[in-house]
């Protein structure tokens, strides 16, 4: 066999990225305003030339792509790592009509609980490159330049939504990948995709409303939030429209889960944390590397909220995307959905268990 791709992926996904960056977009931009002053004005217009080139080179060139695509797989490991962690799950679960998840504090393993754990951990990073945004534009908006540029030609700016655009498709690249490794028939990839990508979106799109919405109200806003847990990620709510029922990647939401108010609570306030963590706190250098202080994992429990999952073939289950082995290995999927094991310290890849 030839040899395992890297765990995660450069090569961007071919769907459509862009829908995001609707969500990173400042509602308002910067009006042109024009003066008499010759001289400022060609000083104004040589600046924004520039700065559309540097916005051109940016997206365009070999290296710029290979630095964008390094920082965005940096940041993706950094979710992942995070957003599969053994502490948000039940242990030793099976998938069955009687399963061990009854009166159980946790998440359950599947592929949409997983799912959605990612886009939260997705939007946190997203909420970050959106605030930086909302910066430039502020600084861009007093800005005493005779013609102010449009927001679009900082080249910061556009780095930040080219990031996203990145990140979001390395996502969508791990998403297929998760997918396969379903068993789903190969036609129906793309279809099962375009569910997985509407449910982030919805997700992102509550979350954006809960702070945009309630930024002084913290009860309010509080409220919509747990709201958001128990839709998607618990899998709660009824005749949701928006996403198609899909018995293999478990996006149906016939079970009705009924989670303890305590979980969602808790998740809930690991969203307000996390959110104050990643945006205000952590260093600019750290974020530019790719390095994510994410803090501690909520305390889901009382008896279980520490315990991994055990190492045995049997709870090795593909659909996880990455389980946590001995001696730094974890198993990982490629593109086709095959499992294979990557070392996270001496990045050795192998298909045989080690």
């Amino acid at each position: 066999k030839a040899s395992p791709n890297p765990p995660f992926s450069l090569v961007s996904s071919t769907s459509n990225a862009m829908e995001v960056l609707a969500l990173a977009t400042p509602t308002s931009t910067p009006a042109r305003s024009f003066s008499n002053s010759n001289t400022n004005n060609n000083s104004s217009i040589t600046t924004t030339i520039s700065s559309t080139f540097i916005s051109l080179y940016d997206r365009y060139s070999v290296k710029s792509q290979q630095q964008r695509a390094l920082r965005a797989s940096h940041l993706f490991e950094a979710i992942r790592h995070q957003a599969h962690d053994p502490k948000w799950y039940i242990s030793n679960y099976r998938k069955s009509k009687d399963n061990n998840s009854d009166g159980v504090m946790k998440l359950k393993p599947e592929f949409r609980q997983i799912h959605a754990m990612l886009s939260l951990h997705i939007w946190f990073i997203h909420r970050r490159l959106y605030a930086e945004n909302q910066l430039l534009a502020s600084a861009s908006s007093e800005s005493n330049t005779t013609i102010t540029t449009t927001n679009t030609n900082n080249p910061q700016y556009n780095a930040n939504l080219l990031l996203q655009e990145e990140l979001f498709d390395i996502f969508w690249t791990d998403t297929m990948s998760r997918i396969r490794a379903q068993g789903v028939n190969e036609l129906t990839v793309n279809k099962h995709l375009k569910d997985a990508q509407r449910a982030t979106f919805v997700h992102c799109t509550q979350l954006d409303h809960a702070f945009a919405e309630y930024p002084d109200d913290m009860e309010k806003r509080f409220e919509v939030v747990c709201d958001a847990v128990w839709r998607h990620i618990l899998g709660g709510g009824e005749g949701d429209e928006d996403i198609e029922k899909n018995e293999n990647v478990n996006f149906n939401r016939n079970n009705n889960n009924q989670a303890e108010d305590e979980l969602i609570r808790r998740i809930g306030a690991y969203i307000e944390y996390q959110l104050e963590n990643i945006v205000f706190r952590l260093p600019d250098d750290y974020f530019e590397e790719g390095r994510i202080g994410w803090g501690n994992i909520p305390d889901l429990d009382d008896e279980d909220c520490n315990s991994e999952i055990k190492d045995h073939d049997d709870d090795l289950t593909p659909l996880r995307g990455m389980n946590f082995l001995d001696n730094n290995w974890v198993q990982v999927l490629n593109i086709a959905g095959t499992p294979y094991y990557w070392n996270m310290t001496t990045h050795e890849t192998r298909w045989d268990r080690p």
